[in-house]
């Protein structure tokens, strides 16, 4: 008789394991609670919308280098 296991897939090499496994036995990564609810402050800042800012002062900044460097 054999006991029917709940199935999910590592975050990081995607292969099977044991549902609320604590480390992966293919890959051996860390799948703590802990380590999963840990988010990187920098992740909220890597979006489109702030690329695209940083972009637009960027330009605005070259364009006000080279008027400075015409006027002056």
């Amino acid at each position: 008789m054999s006991v029917a296991v709940a199935r999910e897939k590592c975050p990081f090499c995607k292969e099977p394991i044991a549902k609320g496994a604590v480390r992966c036995k293919h890959c051996h990564a860390d799948l703590s609670p802990s380590r999963k609810a840990r988010v990187s402050p920098f992740s909220r800042l890597n979006t489109f919308r702030t690329g695209f800012l940083a972009g637009i002062a960027f330009a605005l900044l070259l364009v006000l280098l080279a008027y400075l460097q015409l006027r002056g």
